[in-house]
Order: structure tokens, then sequence, then C-alpha cells
């Protein structure tokens, strides 16, 4: 179970990474915003549906967030993932969005 869990996370780091490179930020962005996303996915990777769950307090980061998960519309690595994990893990799941390079 715990190195389902440690192989658990390592996807959820590439997830997060690949919404951070699809992620256009909006210019009302400040350091420190977050806004957790609810995905739904198929085992092929895909994106079935995605929502904010928690928002930051701006509307605009929120849907910038939202739409650079849409714009990548499917995580690749996750179609190598064993099925069961895949079920555990990432049938349905919430990421916290932290884009790190964010200015004050």
């Amino acid at each position: 179970a715990e190195q389902d869990e440690a192989m658990a996370q390592s996807y959820v780091a590439q997830i997060a990474q690949s919404i951070g490179q699809h992620w256009s930020r909006p210019p009302s962005a400040r350091r420190g915003m977050t806004c957790e996303l609810k995905l739904q996915l198929i085992p092929t990777g895909e994106v079935v549906s995605v929502s904010v769950s928690k928002g930051s307090g701006n509307g605009a980061f929120d849907r910038s967030a939202e739409q650079a998960v849409k714009k990548l519309g499917r995580f690749e690595t996750l179609a190598d993932m064993p099925p069961a994990l895949f079920e555990r893990y990432f049938r349905q799941f919430t990421l916290l969005f932290d884009p790190q390079d964010l200015r004050l």
C-alpha cells in the first residue's frame, strides 16, 4: 500500500507539472494563490471533466487553471499505469493547483 501511495504521488506530480506547462497566467494572479481542481479521468488518461472544487478567491486564476486541464485534454503518463492503481487514485481525484512561478 505504501508503494502504491508513493507511485500515485509521483503521477500526481507529473500531472501537476503538465498542467503548469499548459497554464496561461492571468495578470491578476499573485504568489500564494492556489485552487483545488476536481478531475474525473478514464484509464487512457483522458479528462472526462474538470471543475474548481475550492477557489482561490480570484475567478480569472481559477478559470485559467481549469482551462489548462481542458487544453491538455489527456495525461499520457496515466495510460501506462496499473489498472488497480488508476481506479484507486485517479478515476476521480482532487488536485491542488499551486503554480510556483508567480510574482508578488
